[in-house]
């Protein structure tokens, strides 16, 4: 009897308050900041966010869903996944205000590396920016600034190289 029956598709709706509290992160990073640059790049990654949540059909917690990966029952939602399908979207906004970089934690470590974007002040330093990283809830949109997360952040050695830069 389920196999008929009608499973409706996630929502897809995005929380503009979200959206809101990201771009005013975004813009708070220095005053050289675009309002528009700011506005622009919140709205990109919340809705890339739901729309790669619903490609990668992400289970909850994430490490499931990394499982589910490594043991190839899915095929994409790892977080370096995240970080460059994200980044490939950013890259794509040509902003003059704002820069994107990936960044790494514990790089090389099998079990502890992590990848995500960082997004910061043009003539600042990555560290003084923004991680974003939907991988650590799932699929919904979660950031914090470099400063205040628990990870070690490095920039990737790779990042800026991106014909070379790819999730393994």
């Amino acid at each position: 009897m389920s196999a008929c029956s009608h499973v409706p598709p996630p929502d897809l709706a995005v929380d503009k308050n979200e959206e809101e509290i990201l771009a005013e992160a975004i813009y708070s990073l220095s005053n050289e900041v675009l309002l528009i640059e700011a506005t622009n790049t919140s709205e990109l990654l919340v809705k890339v966010t739901a729309s790669l949540a619903v490609e990668y059909d992400m289970q909850s917690p994430a490490l499931f869903h990394n499982m589910l990966v490594n043991t190839g029952v899915k095929n994409r939602g790892l977080c370096c996944h995240w970080a460059e399908d994200l980044h490939l979207k950013l890259r794509m906004l040509n902003a003059n205000s704002l820069k994107f970089d990936w960044v790494v934690s514990r790089l090389g470590s099998k079990l502890r590396e992590h990848n995500a974007v960082v997004i910061y002040a043009a003539g600042t330093n990555w560290s003084e920016g923004i991680v974003y990283d939907p991988w650590r809830k799932a699929g919904k949109p979660h950031w914090i600034t470099v400063a205040d997360d628990k990870y070690p952040w490095t920039r990737h050695p790779l990042s800026g190289q991106w014909n070379m830069l790819r999730c393994k």
